[in-house]
């Protein structure tokens, strides 16, 4: 992988782009050919998710490896803290709309998980950028 930081970030997103559009391609292809739900499709979905996942795994890897150390504890502490932080907002968040002024109590299994997990990531990736900030800006 490249030496400049933007064109290794820029590869990583690119192979894990590249294997989801791939693995969303399988999912969509597969459910519009079956009328219903079977174990074949949905073995063909996880295998084609998986395999994706392998390759973003892959990627971050390569990336990881070729991060100096302070990067690496830059990235480890941010995970750490803005993650976590990022989780705590998301269960009020979700317990609010769960229990309180939201629609989600009433929403599909389905729809209700997808919308868990939405919000569960997105807190977690802000946390984590706010955090990795901090990191940066207080050793700078």
């Amino acid at each position: 992988m490249s030496e400049h930081p933007l064109r290794r970030y820029g590869a990583v997103l690119s192979v894990c782009g590249i294997a989801g559009m791939i693995a969303g391609g399988v999912a969509g292809f597969v459910t519009a050919m079956s009328e219903e739900a079977s174990v074949g499709s949905a073995a063909l979905i996880a295998t084609a998710v998986a395999l994706a996942m392998a390759a973003g795994l892959w990627a971050s890897l390569k990336w990881w490896k070729g991060l100096d150390e302070a990067a690496q504890e830059a990235h480890k502490w941010a995970w750490w803290w803005g993650a976590t932080v990022g989780l705590c907002f998301a269960g009020v968040i979700l317990l609010t709309l769960l229990y309180g002024a939201g629609d989600l109590g009433e929403a599909p299994a389905k729809d209700a998980v997808m919308i868990g997990a939405a919000i569960v990531t997105g807190c977690q990736m802000v946390g984590y950028g706010v955090a990795w900030a901090v990191w940066w800006l207080k050793r700078r």
